[in-house]
């Protein structure tokens, strides 16, 4: 309680006039509470009280009346408005404990969970978005990968969505345009995962506001262009025990990165839900275009799934590419935690590593073809019973009756609309994802 009151007063003291209380939906999106910061003094004591019944899935109208705990580790300035008002992240809570329909709260369990085995994890993001006009959209700029000049609409936007990155508290990120035209990259530097998926909603939240700002659109949907490349939000881990690095070697990945990677590897079909959770995704995770559609691992390959980084010959982390950044970062975090969990504490052994081009490769599993099948073979997933099961069966729920609507809207079923973006898609993820 006094911990809260004294980031209220810091908040106060600095100038900022309005706090937005987040609470995150099962989709991993903000749900917001706006109060004047005079107004607010008491919720960093007591807590948001709000109708939980009008959040899709978290509760019933009759057992409505939730509170929402503060947490006074997770405040962002928003400084890309001023610093008028500031983020603050919120936990839900059931009488005492937490609430089982929270994903904020699912990631924390895992992670004390894990502690518990003896681990520490840290995690980074590398999330990748485009800038685009209207909807449907159109591209901003003709850029490939590392292009820097010439740029003139879009560089001003990301130049100053990084000086907000650092000022808001994030931390210092390198950017670049990546492969598609309008397309960028922005990393979110490795933490604790909590904090780092509280980072992903906060700078989703401050690019598409600045993007705003120029007249544009900064979307997280996966694959808003047919024919090229997509928006992946590649996830790197690594397991820590007393200070050290486990993942950490030279030359060749250590015992305890192979048996993550194939815990990772061994739950990919039942994990891809929640790592590639909407309509669109399963559109980006097509052969080449750089996205992952054979479940296979490789050192320094980036047609694998999970690619070890080598840079130097040095290692440290596995990087998992099957995520996007329409994820919901709380539960996919938990899902590939848990999976490396599995394969370390079984000490699983994964298949040999793949040289080759991997869209190439016959004979190995591949990704789910749309999210029907990803939300089937979700239910037969070890992580999926780790996950607290309330929250695992509404979501499910949820991303079955997407999954429905996707196919009464369009119309003509998924083997005559998955190679194209159909106006549903626009309307359902461009702003929104």
């Amino acid at each position: 309680m006094l911990e809260g009151l004294n980031v209220w007063r810091v908040l106060k003291g600095a100038g900022v006039k309005y706090v937005k209380f987040i609470i995150v939906d099962l989709f991993g999106r903000p749900k917001v509470e706006i109060m004047p910061i005079d107004a607010a003094r008491d919720a960093f004591v007591d807590g948001i009280a709000y109708d939980g019944s009008s959040i899709p899935a978290y509760t019933t109208v009759n057992k409505s009346d939730l509170v929402a705990a503060v947490d006074p580790h997770a405040v962002y300035v928003e400084t890309w408005n001023g610093g008028k008002s500031a983020l603050v992240f919120t936990n839900t809570l059931d009488g005492d404990k937490p609430h089982p329909m929270d994903p904020r709260n699912a990631l924390k369990q895992t992670l004390e969970y894990v502690k518990s085995r003896g681990y520490d994890v840290k995690l980074g993001a590398e999330v990748e978005f485009f800038l685009v006009k209207g909807n449907p959209p159109s591209l901003v700029d003709n850029g490939a990968y590392f292009e820097g000049y010439p740029l003139k609409d879009s560089m001003p936007v990301i130049e100053e969505i990084v000086d907000h990155l650092y000022l808001s508290g994030i931390g210092h990120s390198k950017t670049h345009h990546e492969v598609a035209p309008s397309q960028y990259e922005v990393n979110i530097p490795a933490g604790d995962p909590v904090q780092v998926a509280d980072q992903v909603l906060v700078f989703k939240i401050l690019a598409k506001s600045v993007a705003q700002k120029y007249g544009l659109t900064a979307t997280f949907m996966p694959k808003p262009f047919w024919g090229m490349n997509g928006s992946g939000m590649h996830v790197h881990v690594s397991f820590w025990r007393d200070g050290v690095n486990l993942f950490s070697s030279y030359k060749e990945p250590t015992p305890e990165l192979k048996a993550a990677v194939a815990g990772v590897l061994e739950n990919a079909l039942s994990d891809s839900v929640f790592v590639a959770p909407t309509v669109n995704s399963y559109k980006r995770l097509v052969p080449h275009h750089e996205a992952p559609t054979r479940i296979v691992w490789g050192i320094g390959n980036r047609s694998a799934m999970v690619r070890i980084p080598y840079y130097g010959m040095k290692i440290n982390r596995f990087e998992y590419r099957h995520p996007d950044p329409s994820a919901n970062p709380y539960l996919g975090f938990a899902a590939i935690i848990l999976a490396a969990l599995e394969g370390v504490e079984k000490k699983l052994e994964p298949p040999r590593p793949v040289q080759d081009v991997a869209y190439e490769l016959e004979g190995v599993k591949e990704t789910p073809r749309h999210l029907g099948e990803a939300v089937k073979l979700a239910s037969e997933g070890a992580v999926t019973r780790a996950l607290p099961q309330p929250l695992v069966k509404a979501y499910l729920s949820l991303k079955e009756r997407e999954w429905a609507d996707y196919l009464n809207s369009v119309g003509e079923g998924w083997e005559k609309s998955w190679n194209k973006i159909t106006s549903w898609e626009y309307e359902r993820y461009l702003d929104v994802a």
